[in-house]
């Protein structure tokens, strides 16, 4: 993908304009900031480029394994996350083609399987998104929540016999950050959802352009 080509069909008109005013002015320190103000956000502000972008254009369906040691007790966390991805995705892809969860629902339901290449082929996917959760709790303690995963990425690429094109192990993650929050705060299944989110905001921003400081003070959440 030519990304300059691609940038600067963003940049708005009135920056051209400006530019071609600004040659009349006369050159000050405040001047040479505006110009490069407005430059920095044209291009984006902070935003940094998706790691992977192959999910652009594509049918792409979103499969989470939870992790075999507790999969019965984390499997319905491990769907919110396929769906809460899912969902992030739909919305910050360019031109892209998610399959419904509730079509991974039904699928999961009658075939009780991870197989991620008949689950794309039956949905017709051209991308499948593979999160496995090694390990997944709430807890630190009795009395703390703290969530722990520890998560791999994959991207397979069904056009082409189910090939592994792209990976990243992200490695522990944890939520809050610092420290647990009292277990006597909120019901578990509100900090599930809440880590959940945590965690499908993290895996889902590898597949589009995102501010690299977007989970920065991520624990003021937890202690809503």
């Amino acid at each position: 993908m030519d990304r300059t080509h691609s940038t600067s069909n963003r940049r708005p008109h009135w920056l051209a304009t400006a530019l071609c005013l600004c040659l009349l002015l006369p050159s000050s320190g405040c001047l040479h900031q505006i110009l490069a103000t407005g430059i920095y956000l044209a291009d984006g502000g902070n935003l940094v480029d998706a790691p992977c972008e192959d999910l652009e254009e594509q049918r792409v369906v979103v499969f989470c394994r939870p992790p075999l040691s507790s999969e019965y007790s984390h499997a319905g966390a491990s769907r919110q996350l396929a769906k809460r991805v899912s969902s992030l995705l739909r919305d910050n892809v360019k031109d892209i083609d998610m399959v419904d969860p509730r079509e991974v629902d039904s699928w999961l339901d009658e075939n009780d399987s991870d197989d991620y290449e008949a689950l794309g082929q039956a949905v017709g996917a051209d991308r499948v998104v593979r999160i496995e959760l090694d390990h997944f709790d709430l807890f630190k303690g009795k009395t703390l929540y703290q969530g722990n995963a520890d998560v791999t990425v994959k991207v397979y690429d069904m056009t082409d016999g189910g090939r592994e094109m792209w990976d990243a192990p992200m490695g522990e993650m944890l939520f809050p950050v610092n420290s647990g929050i009292p277990a006597q705060d909120k019901p578990v299944r509100q900090f599930q959802r809440e880590f959940v989110q945590v965690l499908a905001g993290s895996i889902s921003r590898n597949f589009y352009r995102h501010d690299p400081h977007a989970d920065f003070a991520i624990d003021a959440l937890a202690n809503r």
